[in-house]
């Protein structure tokens, strides 16, 4: 095994293991603190090659080697304070450039623990520079070190934003260790740059790197470092979203032979961070029946890492895994959680007395507080043996302590914030707003935006408790500018905490909204107050198509930046915890007009999950009616004399269960609102800006109407496909249709490639959620999930500069009990470069669906139709036909462009 300076590469392997800085991970429990969404760089052993001694004497050269071993230790037991100093001491004895280059790397990497970036920074700049050897450019052992700098470059460029030069900094680092014959730090470099194009919106790049990962481990030969790549690829999959290829690759890392058990046991736990994410994802779009499956397996494999744990702190931090699980699985209806989460709390406690005080068990510390901070009771004694409130007060108080001791100025600022909540929660505000203050006077030190933000919400929620509304609205405004700093960290970067989106980041922005729209009684808010709300739910609907694509959107143009269409109003219903509020964007520069439903946010879930579920059930059309007038009288009624002016495209960006309900439905009375305008649904922020379409469509059409049975999902016959299709063809250019067993994906890839089209009409079973990998569609004996439809799609458009106009999937439905599952649509219309999607909320009747789309193609060949207006005219034809029930006519929505 080579050395440098006498170090033993593989003792370094951990170093070169890093991740996700432990203050973004920890406080999603999901993540034990060593996880916690990790960046890698090179755990690869190297060979015996030493470099040559320069130091002016054999002793100095011996002394420079056991300081640098010297902080290794330290930097494993995550003190790392003592190893900067041993590293530091080490470089002023030293003579030799590789040996300082190496030194002052590792100096980068602690203070990147330590959060001191600027001082991070010129440690690296120190080191590359030390590189800059030309005659030596051909050695093995250079190109080594070079590789292994360049990683820790790419992560300190990674978490200041920098993702682009991030990525061409781990492209460097794959040459060099392809120059140096090391495909571990290969592999380690490709995950690291898959996770950089994921987050720059490059998913089929990404997908490739991770493939090749996968090629380099199959070709590798020690179990343990073939085993640490299956777990490193495991966890990279799980963090692009792609969980049950995440479960695969884990399994395949515990079925490698003759591994060291610590490489088991943390297998183990982050197959239980997959099973736990998969639960989370399946709660989302309403399978609670999937979630608890999937929980209980979570529960199984935690308990297995508990079991296998190579050292108390191991066992520790899969325990707290268990207990942050079991305090989350407490029932709604339930005050407090199970006493089996009491007892294990109680028992980890006194666990952590035995510890050694370093980075790792500080942060286990704070892990085990945020879990309790959320099942405390508030009296000062409690049964049954619980924690209370001043006992976790002091429990924290005493890990400020330790923080302070080691100088981990991060752990110190989540400690006193912690606090800060914990005394929110107790009522007591002024103590509750110091601890905040000085918890975010540290995280500015820091320059940590993404510990910032929660400090900047923590306090605007206490100064709204307070009722200063001033005080309040900046601080909110705050924490939203720092969400957007650090957006692609918090969205992108890790599906674990792409699933803690609903708590803590569209709270931020809806706590703001919340506050610009009060006003005086019997007065609206301002008009600039009016413009911010917009501005914000916009930015929320952004995060949120960035949260469910796993990557950063970069071409957009805002909604109310955009004139296209003169003729066209935008509503903007917002559903706020004690009232529904309604803006109203006419065209023009006319004032935005302002409407209010004083109702609970729990009451009105409640009444659009029932309408929902009225609409998607034939047999319930009065009910489904009297909920349409209902809701008619909420978003239209106020605004009807201002919407009788020459306006005929109503444009609604729509708001959490909203997004469920058919607009066009809407019933005043008389009649629906589709007999008065053209309706569209658009995203809050709009991705392609809408244009006229071409005259003309070229359309590529396939489909599936055989009966069908995949993955446990039986999938009826489809009557009418070759009718409709058919008849397309004759309205529209078009190929001829790829029909049954011949519409597959590879089938569908071929075409698309094969020919330019400006329209797609697919005509088969699907399924649209805010969960990508439940969003599908159905092709020949396969399922083609929503990314990879966009891939397909994507693929077929490169080298063509015009998009796709319009992506019809006639037979598709948004998934029953999520109320985001639009958002699968507009996901799907983003991947594939298209500027609009029509497809139905619920799946639909087989003729009249026919008959309308047929009708639809019918009304497009006036090129002086709009998309939205075609749509209506085809709905106005099925009730004109004697298709007068909502949940035949009713189910088809326009996302996108409305042009």
């Amino acid at each position: 095994m080579r050395q440098v300076g006498g170090i033993r590469w593989k003792r370094y392997q951990r170093l070169w293991v890093l991740g996700l800085s432990a203050f973004v991970g920890f406080l999603c429990a999901v993540v034990p603190v060593r996880d916690a969404g990790r960046l890698l760089a090179s755990p690869t052993p190297v060979t015996h090659t030493q470099i040559a001694q320069t130091a002016p004497t054999q002793n100095a050269t011996q002394n420079a080697q056991r300081l640098l071993q010297q902080g290794i230790e330290h930097y494993e037991a995550e003190q790392f304070t003592e190893a900067i100093e041993s590293w530091q001491q080490a470089i002023a004895i030293s003579q030799e450039p590789l040996q300082q280059a190496f030194a002052w790397s590792n100096l980068s990497l602690a203070y990147q623990q330590l959060g001191r970036w600027s001082e991070a920074d010129q440690a690296i700049r120190q080191s590359l520079s030390l590189l800059q050897q030309p005659q030596r450019q051909t050695e093995q052992l250079y190109q080594e070190v070079l590789a292994k700098v360049l990683n820790t470059q790419g992560r300190l460029q990674w978490y200041g934003g920098q993702i682009e030069q991030a990525l061409e900094t781990w492209q460097q680092a794959s040459a060099s260790y392809q120059q140096a014959g090391d495909r571990t730090g290969l592999m380690i470099s490709l995950i690291n740059q898959a996770r950089a194009l994921q987050t720059l919106g490059f998913s089929v790049r990404a997908e490739a790197q991770l493939t090749q990962v996968e090629q380099l481990l199959q070709q590798e030969t020690d179990p343990n470092l073939q085993a640490t790549g299956w777990r490193n690829l495991g966890n990279a999959l799980r963090r692009v979203g792609k969980l049950q290829e995440s479960r695969e690759v884990l399994q395949t890392s515990l079925q490698v032979k003759s591994v060291n058990p610590a490489i088991q046991s943390a297998t183990f736990l982050d197959l239980g961070n997959t099973e736990r994410a998969l639960g989370t994802k399946a709660l989302t779009i309403g399978d609670t029946e999937s979630a608890q499956r999937y929980l209980q397996s979570a529960q199984q494999f935690y308990e297995q890492a508990v079991t296998s744990a190579p050292s108390p702190l191991a066992k520790l931090q899969a325990q707290l895994n268990q207990l942050s699980l079991l305090i989350d699985a407490t029932p709604s209806n339930q005050a407090t959680p199970s006493p089996q989460a009491f007892a294990l709390a109680e028992q980890l406690r006194s666990d952590f007395a035995d510890l050694p005080l370093n980075r790792a068990s500080l942060y286990a510390r704070l892990n085990y507080a945020r879990s309790l901070s959320r099942a405390v009771c508030a009296a000062s004694t409690c049964a049954g043996g619980q924690l209370n409130q001043r006992a976790l007060a002091d429990f924290l108080a005493a890990t400020l302590q330790q923080a302070r001791n080691i100088g981990d100025v991060t752990a110190e600022s989540y400690a006193l914030g912690q606090l800060g909540e914990l005394y929110e929660q107790a009522g007591q505000w002024r103590e509750a707003e110091d601890l905040t203050q000085q918890a975010l006077l540290k995280a500015e030190a820091l320059q940590a935006a993404d510990v910032r933000y929660r400090w900047e919400w923590q306090l605007g929620r206490l100064q709204q408790q307070q009722g200063n509304w001033t005080a309040a609205l900046a601080a909110y405004q705050a924490a939203v500018k720092s969400l957007q700093s650090v957006r692609n960290d918090l969205l992108s970067i890790s599906a674990d905490v792409q699933f803690s989106f609903r708590d803590d980041v569209e709270p931020v922005y809806r706590g703001l909204v919340e506050l610009l729209l009060l006003a005086e009684p019997g007065q609206s808010p301002s008009q600039e107050d009016l413009k911010q709300a917009i501005q914000q739910v916009n930015a929320l609907q952004l995060a949120e198509l960035n949260n469910f694509l796993g990557c950063n959107l970069a071409q957009t143009v805002e909604l109310e930046q955009i004139e296209a269409d003169a003729t066209a109003a935008k509503l903007y219903p917002m559903i706020l915890p004690n009232r529904l509020a309604i803006v109203l964007e006419l065209p023009g520069n006319q004032p935005l007009l302002y409407h209010e439903v004083p109702q609970s946010r729990a009451n009105l879930l409640q009444t659009l999950q029932q309408l929902r579920r009225d609409l998607s059930t034939p047999d319930r059309t009065p009910e489904a009616v009297a909920g349409l007038k209902q809701l008619y009288g909420w978003l239209i009624a106020p605004f009807q004399t201002a919407l009788d002016a020459d306006i005929k495209t109503l444009v609604f960006v729509l708001d959490g269960e909203l997004r469920n309900i058919p607009m066009a439905a809407l019933y005043n009375g008389q009649q629906y609102l589709v007999s008065q305008y053209a309706v569209a649904v658009a995203p809050r922020l709009e991705l392609f800006q809408p244009n006229p379409r071409p005259a003309k469509l070229n359309v590529f059409l396939g489909g599936v109407g055989e009966p069908q049975t995949l993955q446990q999902r039986a999938f009826p016959k489809i009557e009418y496909l070759t009718p409709e299709l058919e008849q397309i063809q004759k309205l529209a250019q078009a190929q001829q249709p790829l029909l049954n067993e011949a519409f597959t994906e590879s089938n569908l890839e071929q075409q698309l490639q094969a020919g330019e089209f400006s329209a797609i009409h697919l005509k088969t079973h699907g399924i649209f959620s805010s969960d990508p990998e439940e969003t599908f569609i159905v092709a020949y004996q396969e399922l083609i999930t929503g990314r990879d439809l966009g891939r397909l799609i994507q693929l077929g458009r490169l080298g063509e500069a015009s998009p796709i106009e319009l992506l019809v999937l006639s037979a598709c439905s948004t998934a029953q009990g999520d109320n985001r599952a639009v958002l699968g649509l507009a996901g799907v219309a983003v991947q594939a470069g298209a500027r609009s999607v029509v497809s139905t909320l619920w799946e639909a009747q087989d003729l009249p669906n026919t008959e309308l789309m047929i009708r639809f193609y019918q009304e497009l060949l006036d090129p002086q139709i709009s998309r939205a207006e075609a749509l209506r005219r085809a709905q106005l034809h099925l009730l004109q036909q004697g298709y007068t029930t909502p949940h035949v006519w009713a189910t088809y929505v326009l996302v996108g462009n409305w042009l």
